[in-house]
């Protein structure tokens, strides 16, 4: 016969485990959309160029992540990213725009 002291720690065990096990299916869209976002994100500019960036926020359905990076580079900008459930981008839009000439304060 199992004795109570063995009881009561396999029972909290199993339900843990079950709820770890649901866990991280849940989250993989995101994570992928995260990942593949980031990846477009650096991609835009140079290895050096970029001092710091993080995510500020990630929304969306079982259809389509969007995920926002605040990024400073040589100003500062706004990644905007949406990724479908496979983790494809759909949508990649950066604020301001890169590439342009950027003027000083006193000549705009």
């Amino acid at each position: 016969m199992t004795s109570p002291l063995k009881f009561l720690m396999i029972v909290p065990l199993a339900f843990v485990s079950a709820l770890v096990a649901v866990q991280p299916a849940a989250a993989e869209p995101a994570e992928r959309a995260v990942a593949q976002c980031r990846a477009e994100l650096l991609s835009r500019f140079a290895p050096d160029e970029i001092r710091n960036y993080r995510v500020a926020s990630i929304a969306g359905n079982s259809r389509r992540t969007r995920v926002t990076f605040a990024v400073t580079a040589d100003q500062r900008y706004t990644f905007e990213c949406a990724a479908d459930a496979r983790g494809q981008i759909v949508l990649a839009n950066i604020d301001p725009p890169r590439g342009g000439t950027q003027l000083a304060a006193g000549q705009r």
